[in-house]
């Protein structure tokens, strides 16, 4: 079947599927028999949150978060957040998103701290 290639510092949370397999949409040649896979591609640092469905033939750029439950049917560019069903991009990842570890959370000093010395 087709390949999946999987970035590097990639997360993918539990029960998430990635499908390269697909048949034709014609049901005389749907009963052919004949299935395809057509390669999925995962960026590097890239979260994908649980149950979410990766669909044949999709990219997902680098450094992009899928939410939960997602059905990705359609490529994903670098530096966004998408979600849904269809899954959508529902922004752009900001340099200001860096001092938040959710919503507007941000992470306490010590650990910000110690993050900035890393980078």
């Amino acid at each position: 079947m087709g390949k999946v290639t999987i970035g590097e510092n990639a997360q993918i949370a539990p029960n998430v599927s990635i499908y390269t397999a697909g048949h034709p949409i014609h049901p005389e040649s749907r009963n052919s028999g004949y299935e395809y896979g057509i390669l999925v591609t995962i960026g590097d640092n890239v979260w994908i949150g649980g149950n979410a469905v990766i669909l044949p033939g999709v990219t997902i750029g680098d450094n992009v978060v899928i939410g939960a439950g997602s059905i990705v049917a359609k490529d994903i560019p670098d530096n966004v957040i998408a979600t849904g069903n269809p899954c959508r991009i529902i922004r752009e990842i900001t340099e200001e998103d860096r001092i938040y570890y959710f919503k507007k959370r941000k992470f306490d000093t010590e650990s910000w701290t110690d993050m900035e010395e890393k980078s």
